[in-house]
């Protein structure tokens, strides 16, 4: 049988496959089609530098690790020790913590802590071993290098083994870029913390409010709102969304309003 014969089968699942890249942006597509290199074992040399990118025509200089951004996946084994050589080719310091891995307090990689961080040409060398197991991240904590491409996923296997059997795992690592620099966007931020917010609630909004939740409910929220100086569409680590929840409004009843323009920022999930 001519193994590259079209079969039915093979027709619907390629017209299937295509279906669903159709749905997906075009960026994401092409992040999708080079994945990141993947390094395995217990020992890895890692090189903070910086790397020329494009983006939609434009061109951008990013801080990643291994000419790479994002940084390489990091496959790890739960009961292994690691050595992890890091070198920083940037001009500036630079550092790498482990999100969420449980390591001693000199090797977590936060400047100013316990870690005096890594001077520009200078080489440091991380050492722990692995207690546990599932999907973690890692990035710098100096600077905005983090902002600029320094990160990358960490994926621990249990050292039992996986629970459920699988042909083929898939790392997916979410971010954004922008060509406003990251210390542009923090002084905007403090200076105004709806800067960016394009999203912020209109009269139109308000008179929808009332059809939907009455007139004296709709009043009501706002006033709460006001109260807390917030607004239900601002972009926080905890969500406005929060807030309504915990807070009864003046009927005694949750806010009729939810805060669905909010924008929660969180960090790669675990297993």
């Amino acid at each position: 049988m001519n193994p590259f014969a079209l079969t039915r089968r093979r027709f619907m699942q390629g017209a299937a496959t295509a279906g669903a890249l159709a749905l997906i942006p075009f960026p994401l597509r092409r992040a999708l089609a080079s994945p990141a290199p993947v390094l395995s074992g217990t020992e890895f040399a890692l090189e903070i530098g910086t790397v020329p990118l494009a983006f939609n025509g434009r061109q951008a200089t990013a801080t990643g690790v291994n000419g790479q951004v994002p940084a390489p996946i990091l496959r790890w084994r739960e009961g292994d020790t690691v050595t992890l050589a890091v070198t920083n080719r940037l001009s500036e310091p630079s550092s790498i913590h482990w999100h969420g891995v449980r390591t001693p307090s000199p090797m977590d990689g936060v400047p100013g802590l316990s870690f005096r961080g890594i001077a520009p040409g200078e080489t440091f060398v991380y050492r722990f071993p692995v207690r546990q197991s599932g999907t973690y991240w890692y990035h710098s904590h100096s600077m905005f290098q983090e902002q600029t491409g320094l990160y990358g996923a960490i994926v621990i296997a249990p050292n039992a083994g996986y629970a459920q059997a699988f042909d083929r795992d898939y790392v997916v690592l979410l971010s954004d870029w922008s060509f406003e620099s990251p210390e542009t966007i923090v002084s905007n931020l403090k200076f105004q913390s709806d800067y960016y917010n394009y999203g912020q609630r209109t009269v139109g909004t308000f008179m929808a409010d009332a059809q939907q939740a009455g007139l004296a409910d709709t009043v009501a929220d706002r006033i709460e709102w006001d109260k807390m100086r917030m607004s239900p569409t601002d972009i926080l680590d905890v969500s406005g969304a929060t807030y309504t929840a915990s807070r009864p409004a003046p009927t005694g009843r949750p806010s009729s309003v939810p805060a669905s323009g909010c924008a929660c920022v969180s960090s790669t999930a675990r297993r």
